[in-house]
Order: structure tokens, then sequence, then C-alpha cells
């Protein structure tokens, strides 16, 4: 992985692009000529000032100032499930989670562990470097959890969807495994082995219109793949310029796009298939709130990754009409709704899954 140059500070000339871009306003650039004694007008121009302040000598809490301003700001995480079988303790998943709680405060990150009875919960924030964005948002601080739910003889292990995240789940469970001394079956929810474009599509179909205690109300967005031909990539280094047009993806946003023709044509006649749906579904029971639900593979190739988010709540007017804002969900709105994926698309693939153990011979 090609993580470099690193940064060990920022030059004379990062500075004056920091300054100058909008995110930096003008109360934070007074305040950091300020700290040095210095009084400017606000009629002096931004690239003047900058120009000015990019020659001085900067420390640590100008750098943090340009950081707060220019930094990636936190946004809400997919969420993805990972189901384990076999005879797990509470003991064992004790044990376990201690392991990992020390290798991630070896790391400098911070985990808290919340025990609620019927699950263990792991939040944790941890800090990543993207050399890819510019000096003064390389550094990303960010949040997320790992939940372990016992239903039945499964160990659920909810987690949120990222690279980081991942890594910590993975060394949870062979921590658990190496405590049992026995490897567990893990099962999770993809269509790897589903080759055929019509059932890929049909397992979002399903999905957006099966939700248990919700009504499916519409769709906004779907996205729509279908991968290159083999013979189209034998050399990427090389532009066949007299080759046949290939579009790879397409994304349709709207109202009402699962029943538009051009979806069905896509899916029907052309060979793509639904890889990514956001839809709006209202709560059966409770005030009939409209819940703004997107669920996705992260690999559209081989429909492998699976994740969903629920993006906000529409609550109702004084007509009982859906608002166009939408807040955002409570915690208790995102565990029924995970909860709902979750439950579904497990019946879907077991489903699918049965179906091709019968049609073999």
């Amino acid at each position: 992985m090609n993580n470099g140059p690193s940064l060990y500070y920022a030059s004379d000339k990062n500075v004056f692009d920091a300054l100058n871009q909008s995110k930096v306003d003008q109360e934070t650039i007074q305040a950091m000529f300020r700290r040095r004694n210095i009084v400017c007008s606000k009629q002096t121009s931004r690239q003047e000032l900058a120009m000015f302040f990019s020659r001085l000598t900067h420390d640590s809490i100008d750098h943090q100032d340009l950081s707060r301003r220019l930094g990636v700001n936190k946004r809400q995480e997919r969420v993805t499930a990972l189901d384990l079988k076999g005879e797990i303790s509470n003991d064992s998943i004790a044990r376990a989670v201690e392991v990992v709680r020390q290798k991630v405060l070896s790391n400098g990150d911070a985990l808290q562990v919340v025990n609620t009875g019927s699950s263990t919960v792991l939040n944790f924030r941890y800090t990543e470097v993207d050399f890819r964005r510019s000096e003064f948002s390389q550094v990303q601080h960010k949040e997320g959890y790992i939940e372990l739910i016992r239903e039945k003889d499964e160990l659920v292990i909810r987690s949120t969807q990222s690279g980081h995240v991942e890594i910590v789940r993975d060394q949870l469970v062979r921590a658990m495994e190496d405590d049992a001394l026995v490897k567990f079956e893990r099962s999770e929810i993809t269509l790897f082995h589903q080759k055929s474009h019509t059932v890929r599509s049909k397992f979002f179909y399903d999905l957006m219109t099966g939700l248990a205690d919700y009504i499916h109300r519409d769709v906004t967005d779907v996205f729509v793949y279908k991968a290159k031909p083999d013979n189209s990539e034998e050399d990427d280094t090389v532009i066949d310029e007299g080759g046949e047009s290939h579009i790879e993806k397409v994304l349709l946003r709207g109202n009402g796009v699962s029943r538009s023709d051009l979806l069905r044509e896509l899916t029907q006649e052309k060979s793509y298939y639904i890889v990514r749906a956001r839809w709006i579904a209202t709560e059966r029971l409770g005030l009939g709130f409209g819940f703004d639900i997107e669920a996705t593979f992260a690999n559209p190739i081989d429909c492998t990754g699976f994740s969903y988010i629920l993006h906000g709540v529409h609550e109702l007017d004084d007509n009982g009409r859906l608002l166009k804002q939408r807040r955002g969900p409570t915690t208790v709105e995102i565990d029924a709704v995970a909860r709902a994926i979750e439950v579904r698309a497990r019946e879907q693939i077991r489903a699918l899954n049965s179906s091709v153990q019968e049609d073999k011979p």
C-alpha cells in the first residue's frame, strides 16, 4: 500500500493555499493574526493576508485551526453484518473483547465497551491518514462500532463498513475462535454464486418491498451495473478506438424509478442488474414516518460487501403527509431498520441457496 510521502510539516505554500480557501473564514484568519499581536484591517484582501501570514513561523495551533476548517466532516457510515454459527459462550466473548481492546488501545485509538444485556457494543474512535487529500485534511478522525447480538443459535456481528473496522472485526472473530479452539461457520449476505442478472435485480426488488413492519412507498435511486466483456480487458494500457462502446454503470434518480420503462429495459433486455437502491418506506405501526433507506453491494461484479444505511426520517405535517425535509435517525430507528433488512436479506439468500441445491442433479 502506498502511503507516502508522509507530511511532517506544512510548507509556506500549503499555508497560503489553505488560507485562500472559502472554508477558512475571516474570523479564523483574524484570530491567527491576533495570536501574534498583529492587527490587520478587515478591508485587506484575503490573498494579501495569506501571502503575509504564510511567510511567518507556524506552530501546531495554526495547523489545528486550519485542519478543523479544512478537514473531512464526519458522516454516517454504512452498516454491514456477519453471522457466526457455533457454540460461543459469553465468557469467550468477554475474553476476546478484552484481547481486541488491548490491541486497539496499543495503536493509540480509543475504545469503549458497553454491555446492554442483549448485546455487547464496542465503540471506538480512530485516525486514518489519506495522502491523496490536501495537507490539512489528510488526518481524518473517525468513529465506528461493532455490535455483537445473540439471535437463537447465531451470533450476529453488526458493524460500520470501513476497512479499519473490518480489520478489528476480523481480529475479534479470530480471538473468539482461538479462545473456543474451534472455527465458526461464517455467513454473509452475498450474491456471489448467483450469476443471473434477473436474480440479482430481483433480490433488491424483494428487499425493498418485503421489509417486515414497513410499507414500500417509493424508489428514488437505482444503480445498475454490467461488467465489461472479458475481451475488452485484455490490455488496459491501450485505447481501443475502434471497439464497441460499453456503458458499465447507470444511475437512475427520480420518483417511481422502479416502475420506469428505462429500468425495465436495462435489467431485462440489456442484461444490467441492480447493485444499489434507495427507497422510502413507511412504518406500519407508530406514527407512519417515512424512512430513507439505501442498500448496496460494495463489489458490483461479484455482489459482495453488502451494506445498508438509514439516511434520515421524514416526519408528517399537520395533514398527515411526509415532509420533504428529513431529520437524522435515532439509535432505535437505526436498529429497527437494520434488523428488518438483515432478516429479510437472510431469508432471500437462504431461499436462493435452497433453489440452487434443488436444481442440482
